[in-house]
Order: structure tokens, then C-alpha cells, then sequence
């Protein structure tokens, strides 16, 4: 516009025509935007509001205190998981900020079908400020609770200890408590390094492990027994491929663990395991040099000590050496042979032997052996064939490794390659050989108490038990028994040995009635070595090879009714 047109009355008219329009443009578009900006504001507003839960629980997750480590894992001896610990989500809430309860339990039981409507609504009716409503719930039903948009709800993040094989090494494992703190087995033992996140490498073979369950769990079955225990352990370091205690339990049932029915029988159940006990008692007749290799003994007859009468299953009309009481597993020959060596002979044996004291096994739960130690001729005696002596499977096992392990002690151990100093020597060399000879016959010769461990090639040797079981009101039960085997395989060149043992077996129309170690323990011996040998690289082999014989003596065995002295 000129200046000139300013005093031009027809031209102001229409240039205030033109400013109108202007500013009713202005106008138009300021107030569409101020719409646009009112109806954005309200739908994030109710985009944040309807996300508000959501936003709350990512804040309690990411506000939550991780630890610095998880509690280390414990391994098998070929690195397959026995235990760990993983992350897991816990439900709560807090009733306060609960706005409507009627759709807050609609919304939890359609995510949570578990949960009951009547608790539900008495939980979210309370004066509290936190309530638990499940323990764990899924990465799932985390992302359904998100979505659902629930206020008042709380998510924790907690450890979680899990055994992935359930009730494999149960025993051995042991638990920790809520709080993730060891209460049993290596859990317990190795606490403060397993918090530190450092982990433990067992010495157990997870498939031997398996194994030995599965037979063992099977001839309790068959046989109607309370339970047992079975051990197989290196013969030369000591470390025990497979531990097994029947009944056992999940170790994810926290609960279990505190049930005393479970316990420990392969180490922390003391018994009579009854003539495996006579191994030792040759051990000690060969080793102490008070008895001599021909010496032989009448067991044509009871014997009877104080008001004792000693017997033998199978009796003999004639006089035996020591390979065949221990062959024949004479009570009677047993307890002349343990009288010769005496009392304070027996002690320092057994002492040396570990039989008289806890073993240094990594685990508490840990028998202590109770002895009768009164010195007197019966107590020797009895003690000689496994009578007023209650070991663990685990102290024969030891002991058994000892014996076959040219008379250097054998420590047990659970950890893989743990390194120990020079073995102490129990007994020599040679009485070593005399013992694996003769614990071969019992296997190899018809006239041995374990001649159905037999598995050929695999050259199994050992000694079986039978014995009273004691009576809680004292003496002992006519009706019950203990069995027991403790052997090695290969006996040439030992190097495992197998323990096993079955409390309280019934006779079965199978078994003649009989619930004798022969009958009851003896067959799953043969059956675990021929499944686990394999496993464990030892190879079958020709019991004619000269290998094998140069390694074992050969004594001669006479049968029943043979008739003659020596």
C-alpha cells in the first residue's frame, strides 16, 4: 500500500477487508493447533497411564539388588551340570495401591488360573503393604502380567538353586536354604567358596551314577528291602564314581532333606555288614606274622565261648586253612583265627584301617563306626566275622581298597583330582596278593558264597555279609538282615572296587526263601560291573592269560564233605 492511498478512504475499506481474513486464518489455524495439541496430550497421558504398571515393574526390576556372583555350580567328572542357580521372578503385591479388586483377581486368575478367587480376595482386602502371591512365575506369564496393566503389583528377582537331574547324587549334593545358604551334602561342605561363585568338580561319573541306581533300586524291589547302598570308588586314588543311598529324594524338594528316613546309609548309616568283615581278619592273620600260611583249624564243631555258641551256615567236618574260611566263610574258623592274633592285634589293625573313627570324606553327614572294645576272648572273636562292629558301606569300601591296593591306605574322596601326600602303608605287599587271591576264589569257585557276581572276564573278587540286624530295643532280629558284598574288579590289577548293601531283604519264591548276600547281593554285583566296566575302560580279559595268573596265587578249595586234614 502507498502512502498516498492512507487518505484514500475507499482503499483503507479494502485493505481492513484483507487484515479480517488474516486474522481470522491466524486465528483458525492457532486454534486447530491448540486441538491437535490437547487431543495429542490426552492420548499420551492415557498411553502413560495405561503403561504405568508396566513402567513400575521394569523400575522394581531394574531397582533390584543383583549380587555380584551367582553361587558357583557344581559339576560331575565330566563337567555335566549337578547343580546351579538361575534367576527367577516372584508375584507380589501391595493392597494399597489396589484400585478396583474385583478386576485386579479377574485379571491375576486369567493369567494365573492356580490361584483361588476366595484367597485372592482376602489377600487383596489386607491392612499390608506386601503380600506374596506366587513364588515364581514364567518369563510368560511376566509379559501377560506387563500387558495387563495391573497396578499395585510388585516383581522380585531372586536366585534360585536347581538340580537338573533330579534325584541323581541326591544324597551327595545336599540342598541350600531359602536364603541360598549350603544346609547339607557339598552344598554345606563347600559353602563359602560355592558363595564366592567358584565352582566344585565332583569326582562322580553321572553315568555311573545312573546306573548303579537303577540295579540297586531294582533288587530292593525285587527282594522287598527297606533299602541299601552301593559304592563304586577307584581302587588306587580313591575317588568315588558313584555313591548311591536308597530311599532317596528330589534335591529340588527342599522339604526332603529334613526327613529323617533319608538319610545317608552309604555314609552316614552305621551297620554290621557281617563276614566282609572277615577279609580283614585274614588280612590281619597274614600280615601280623602270629599265625602261619599252613596253620589250620577244626570247625567240625560249634564252638562255644562264655555263653556263646558260634556256628556256621555251611557247616565243615574237617580242619580248614584261612583261603577256605574265608572261601567257605566259616564263623568258627574266623574266631579261632582272630583268638591266635588276640585282641590288641585286632585294634591297632582295625585302627589303622580307618574302622574306628570318621572318615575325612567331604560331605558332614558322616557315621561314626561304634566298636565293642572290652577285650575280651568273645568280643574278638564275633568282632572277626562282623559281629559288635557297625561300620558305613563307605568305611568297608575304604577298607576293602586298602586290602587290594598293595596295603597302602585308600582315603575316599568326592572331588575330582584332588592330590594327597604318600599313602601310608597298612599292610605289605604280599599279604595284598594272598588277600586278592583268595577274595577271587569267593567269586571264581563253586564252593564261594559269591559265586553269582560272577561275570566273566571282568575277574570280580570280593566277600559277601550276612548278619542279624540289631533290634531298636537291643539284641538281635531272627526275621531281619543286613547283606553286604565288598569286592574289586579286575582282581589281577584292582581297580575299582564295588560295595553294596541291602537292608532288611524278604526271601521270594525266586530265591528258594533265601535272603542271604549270596542270593540277594551277589547277582546285582555281576549285573553293575558288566554294564559299568565299560564305561569305566576296564576291558574283559582271559582269566588263563598269563597275565592274570602271575599276578594271583592258587590256592587249593575242598568242598563240603571232603573228609581230610591238611
Amino acid at each position: 500500500m502507498k502512502i498516498f492511498d492512507f487518505f484514500n478512504l475507499d482503499v483503507r475499506k479494502q485493505n481492513q477487508s484483507k487484515f479480517r481474513k488474516i486474522k481470522l486464518l491466524i486465528c483458525s489455524v492457532m486454534l486447530i493447533m491448540s486441538f491437535t495439541i490437547i487431543g495429542y496430550r490426552t492420548i499420551s497421558l492415557a498411553s502413560i497411564n495405561k503403561n504405568n504398571v508396566s513402567n513400575k515393574v521394569y523400575a522394581e526390576i531394574e531397582n533390584e539388588s543383583i549380587p555380584k556372583s551367582l553361587r558357583g555350580n557344581i559339576y560331575d567328572r565330566n563337567n555335566k551340570i549337578l547343580a546351579t542357580t538361575i534367576n527367577t521372578l516372584s508375584l507380589n503385591v501391595n493392597p494399597q495401591e489396589i484400585l478396583n479388586i474385583d478386576q485386579t483377581i479377574a485379571k491375576l486368575i486369567k493369567i494365573f488360573p492356580q490361584l483361588e478367587e476366595k484367597v485372592l480376595y482376602k489377600k487383596l482386602n489386607s491392612n499390608k503393604k506386601f503380600i506374596n502371591l506366587l513364588k515364581e512365575i514364567s518369563p510368560r506369564e511376566y509379559v501377560r502380567l506387563l500387558n495387563a496393566g495391573i497396578e499395585g503389583l510388585k516383581i522380585e528377582t531372586k536366585n534360585k538353586r536347581i538340580y537338573p537331574n533330579n534325584t541323581l547324587a541326591a544324597h551327595i549334593l545336599g540342598a541350600t536354604d531359602i536364603d541360598g545358604n549350603g544346609i547339607a551334602g557339598i552344598e554345606k561342605k563347600f559353602d563359602s567358596q560355592l558363595q564366592d561363585g567358584s565352582n566344585v568338580t565332583l569326582s562322580i561319573h553321572s553315568g555311573v551314577q545312573h546306573i548303579t541306581r537303577t540295579l540297586l533300586l531294582d533288587q530292593i524291589k525285587k527282594f522287598k528291602a527297606e533299602g541299601g547302598a552301593g559304592i563304586i570308588m577307584n581302587a588306587k586314588n580313591g575317588e568315588v564314581f558313584s555313591i548311591v543311598s536308597l530311599p532317596d529324594y528330589n534335591a529340588n524338594n527342599y522339604n526332603s532333606i529334613l526327613n529323617y528316613k533319608l538319610f545317608n546309609k552309604a555314609t552316614k548309616g552305621i551297620y554290621e555288614l557281617g563276614s566282609t568283615l572277615k577279609l580283614i581278619t585274614a588280612a590281619i592273620a597274614f600280615d601280623s606274622n602270629l599265625i602261619n600260611e599252613n596253620d589250620v583249624f577244626d570247625v567240625s564243631k560249634p564252638l562255644k565261648v562264655s555263653s556263646r555258641i558260634i556256628n556256621d551256615f555251611h557247616p565243615l567236618n574237617y580242619a580248614i586253612n584261612i583261603p577256605e574260611v574265608i572261601v567257605h566263610s566259616s564263623n568258627i574258623g574266623s574266631a579261632k583265627i582272630a583268638e591266635k592274633f588276640g585282641s590288641s592285634t585286632q585294634l591297632k589293625y582295625l585302627r589303622s584301617l580307618g574302622l574306628l573313627s570318621i572318615l575325612s570324606l567331604e560331605i558332614p553327614e558322616l557315621g561314626k563306626p561304634q566298636v565293642l572294645i572290652d577285650k575280651k576272648v568273645l568280643s574278638t572273636m564275633t568282632i572277626s566275622y562282623g559281629h559288635g562292629i557297625s561300620i558305613t558301606p563307605m568305611h568297608l569300601a575304604s577298607a576293602t581298597a586298602t586290602i587290594v591296593n598293595s596295603g597302602a591306605k585308600v582315603n575316599p574322596t568326592l572331588i575330582k583330582g584332588k592330590t594327597e601326600k604318600k599313602n601310608e602303608v597298612i599292610i605289605s605287599n604280599k599279604t595284598s596278593l594272598k588277600m586278592k587271591s583268595i577274595m577271587r576264589l569267593v567269586v571264581s569257585n563253586k564252593y564261594g558264597t559269591a559265586k553269582k557276581a560272577e561275570a566273566p572276564g571282568y575277574l570280580i573278587g570280593g566277600k559277601t555279609g550276612t548278619a542279624e540286624k540289631i533290634k531298636p530295643s537291643g539284641g538281635y532280629s531272627k526275621k531281619e538282615n543286613i547283606v553286604a558284598f565288598t569286592g574289586a574288579f579286575p582282581m589281577n590289577d584292582p581297580e575299582f572296587i564295588i560295595t553294596i548293601m541291602i537292608d532288611n531283604p524278604k526271601g521270594q519264591k525266586f530265591s528258594f526263601g533265601y535272603r542271604t548276600a549270596g542270593w540277594v547281593v551277589a547277582p546285582i554285583v555281576k549285573k553293575l560291573v558288566t554294564r559299568v566296566a565299560p564305561i569305566l575302560g576296564v576291558n574283559p580279559q582271559l582269566e588263563s592269560s598269563s597275565k592274570f595268573s602271575n599276578n594271583l596265587l592258587n590256592y587249593k578249595i575242598r568242598g563240603k564233605n571232603h573228609g581230610a586234614n591238611l
